[in-house]
C-alpha cells in the first residue's frame, strides 16, 4: 500500500479496502437499468437543445494563452454530462484543446479513481465540497492562487463556503450547487403539503413515496426532519433515531430508485414525493411539462455544491487554471447550470443577472430568480444546511444502515 493509500483509509475510517480502492457493500437496489451503481447523478439525455437556451458567448476577460489548433489535452474527473459540447465547446475552441474526461458517478469512487491513478493522469478534479477535506488532507490537490479567479463576482455565502480551504490555503472553486429536499407533484400536493418532511408518513402518499438509493442525501433529510442541524454529525444514539424514523415510512414506499429511476417515477405518477431531490432533477421534469417542484421543507434541505480543483502532479496547471476560470465566469456557470443531464444553481452573481435577463425560465426552474423567494434565500435563512461526510462513525456504519432499511423496507 503506498502512503496515500494509507492517509485515505485512515481518513476513511476503515472504507478503504487493503488495495487502496474503496469497496462499498453491495446493495440488492443500488443498480440501474444499465447495471451501473448509481449515487444519484445518473447522465440522464434529454432532448433539449443549447440554442433554445439563448446562452451568451461572452467567454470572460481573460487574455488567451494558447493557439487555436493545438493538440493540447486538459484530463478532467468529473460527474457525468460536463464533458459536452455544451457546456465546455466554446473553452475548447477558444484555447485549441480537447477536454478528455473520465466520469464517475460518486464520491468515494473519484477518491478511488485519484488513489489508483499515477500523478499527473488527472489535470483537474471535480469535488462534491463534502470530499475536499479527504483530497486534501491526503495531499491531491495543488493550492491556488485566489488572485486567478473572479471570487469578486461570487456571492459572499457561497464563495466563503466550508471546506473549500484550510487555514492557510484555497484549495478548490465552487461552480453550481443546489439543495436536496423534497421533489413533489404539485397536482397532488401542495406546497403546505410538502412544507415538512411530515408529508411521508401521510395517508395522502400510501404507495407513492419514493426514495432514493443513495443514502447521504436521504439520511440527510431525515436527520434534518428530527432537529439535527449538522445533519451528519450525529451521535451512534441519534442515527439509530434516524434509521428507525427511516423504517417507519415503509408502509408507503413504492420502491427505490437510481437518477433516471427517480425522474421515470415522479413522470409517470408512481410517486407523488421522493426526499433527497431538488431542482436538479426538477428542472428537467419541468422542461418536459410535469408538474413536479421542489421544496426545502422548514426542518432544513441537504445542500450539496460541486466545485473544481487542480489535482497535485499536473503537467498543465496554467491550462488548468484558465479551464477552471472558464468554469467559474457566467458562460460556464450558465452551460453548467442548464446542461442536459442535470441543472443547478450557479455561484457567480453575474451568471445569476444574466440568467434572469435572457433565461428566465430556466432561472425559475432553479431558484434562481432576483424578483421571487429563491435558493439563496433559502440558504440565508437557514432553510439549507450543509452536507458533510458523517463526522462521528464511517462511511461504511451509514451505508449499512441504509442498506438495512433498503432491504427491510423492500421485503
Amino acid at each position: 500500500m503506498t502512503k496515500d493509500s494509507k492517509k485515505i483509509e485512515n481518513t476513511l475510517n476503515g472504507s478503504i479496502g487493503g488495495d487502496g480502492l474503496y469497496q462499498p457493500e453491495p446493495s440488492p437496489r443500488s443498480l440501474d437499468d444499465d447495471g451501473l451503481r448509481s449515487s444519484g447523478r445518473r447522465n440522464f439525455l434529454k432532448t433539449t437543445t443549447l440554442a433554445s437556451l439563448g446562452i451568451a458567448a461572452a467567454v470572460g476577460p481573460w487574455p488567451l494563452r494558447y493557439a487555436r489548433g493545438t493538440e493540447r489535452k486538459l484530463t478532467w474527473l468529473a460527474y457525468p454530462g460536463h464533458a459536452t459540447e455544451e457546456v465546455i465547446g466554446p473553452f475548447q475552441k477558444e484555447f485549441g484543446v480537447e477536454v478528455e474526461a473520465q466520469e464517475f458517478t460518486a464520491g468515494e469512487r473519484m477518491l478511488a479513481l485519484i488513489n489508483q491513478s499515477p500523478a499527473g493522469t488527472f489535470d483537474v478534479v471535480m469535488d462534491d465540497t463534502a470530499y475536499i477535506d479527504i483530497l486534501r488532507r491526503t495531499n491531491q490537490l495543488e493550492p491556488l492562487d485566489e488572485a486567478d479567479y473572479p471570487l469578486e463576482d461570487f456571492y459572499p455565502e457561497l464563495r466563503d463556503w466550508p471546506m473549500l480551504r484550510d487555514e492557510s490555503h484555497l484549495f478548490s472553486i465552487p461552480t453550481t450547487w443546489g439543495y436536496n429536499g423534497l421533489a413533489y407533484n404539485s397536482d397532488e400536493l401542495t406546497e403546505e403539503d410538502v412544507s415538512s418532511y411530515e408529508i411521508m408518513w401521510h395517508e395522502r402518499v400510501q404507495g407513492r413515496l419514493g426514495m432514493r438509493d443513495w443514502y447521504l442525501p436521504v439520511m440527510g433529510c431525515f436527520s434534518a426532519y428530527l432537529g439535527n442541524t449538522s445533519p451528519y454529525d450525529i451521535s451512534d444514539d441519534r442515527l439509530d433515531e434516524v434509521v428507525e424514523s427511516m423504517m417507519t415510512t415503509a408502509p408507503n414506499l413504492t420502491g427505490f430508485y437510481g437518477f433516471s429511476g427517480v425522474f421515470d417515477s415522479l413522470a409517470s405518477r408512481g410517486s407523488f414525493v421522493i426526499p433527497g431531490c431538488g431542482d436538479w432533477i426538477t428542472g428537467l421534469l419541468q422542461r418536459d411539462g410535469h408538474p413536479i417542484r421542489s421544496m426545502a421543507p422548514r426542518e432544513g434541505a441537504i445542500s450539496w455544491m460541486e466545485a473544481n480543483s487542480i489535482v497535485r502532479g499536473t503537467a498543465n496547471k496554467d491550462l488548468a487554471i484558465e479551464f477552471i476560470r472558464y468554469l467559474s465566469s457566467p458562460e460556464g456557470q450558465i452551460r453548467t447550470a442548464t446542461k442536459q443531464s442535470y441543472m443547478a444553481a450557479a455561484v457567480n452573481r453575474r451568471a445569476w443577472e444574466q440568467m434572469n435577463a435572457e433565461m428566465p425560465e430556466e432561472a425559475e426552474k432553479v431558484s434562481m430568480k432576483l424578483d421571487q423567494y429563491n435558493v439563496l434565500d433559502m440558504l440565508r435563512e437557514g432553510r439549507i444546511l450543509v452536507r458533510r461526510l458523517p463526522q462521528q462513525q464511517s462511511l461504511d456504519v451509514w451505508q449499512d444502515a441504509y442498506t438495512r432499511f433498503m432491504t427491510r423496507a423492500g421485503s
